[in-house]
């Protein structure tokens, strides 16, 4: 019996180590073949000074503290957040606006919030002092800095609304 109950451990032992190693191939293809933000800026056709890219962020919600919160997903992330305040219109969805003309930037900032690249707008302010801004908008829940805070409702939004 007792060789029985040493076979059941060694069972119940080698199904946790193939578990574990399951999880990190996992995570490693990942990894390896999901796109990843790079803060940095390759061209810099605004001379704007440092090579980290610049951003400011406007909340049009009216909730507050949610800047602020992106404000920091963004930093913890290497993006040089460079201004935080709100919107003066409410909008819909969340938007990314090209400041210097440099579309690769503005798709670096919707790559690090999970924004679709169909809202990377060009409104060029030559005399602001940052690559992109970005507008949060009503869809917040969807996007990465939220969607953790919020998975319950974001489902529930998807499954009314079917885009």
């Amino acid at each position: 019996m007792g060789s029985r109950s040493g076979n059941l451990l060694l069972n119940l032992a080698l199904v946790a180590v193939l578990a574990i190693a399951a999880i990190l191939v996992y995570s490693f293809s990942q990894r390896v073949t999901s796109p990843r933000p790079d803060a940095r800026r390759l061209e810099n056709p605004g001379g704007l000074l440092g090579d980290f890219i610049q951003v400011e962020v406007r909340n049009s919600t009216g909730i507050d503290g949610l800047a602020s919160e992106m404000s920091q997903y963004l930093s913890d992330l290497g993006f040089d957040v460079v201004e935080v305040g709100n919107f003066s219109t409410p909008v819909q969805e969340t938007v990314i606006l090209d400041r210097v003309g440099n579309p690769d930037v503005a798709e670096q900032v919707a790559l690090a919030l999970g924004v679709d690249s169909t809202r990377v707008r060009e409104e060029r302010q030559p005399t602001w002092f940052l690559d992109a801004s970005i507008v949060i908008g009503n869809d917040f829940r969807k996007i990465k800095p939220f969607s953790a805070r919020f998975p319950q409702e974001t489902e529930a939004t998807e499954a009314q609304d079917p885009e």
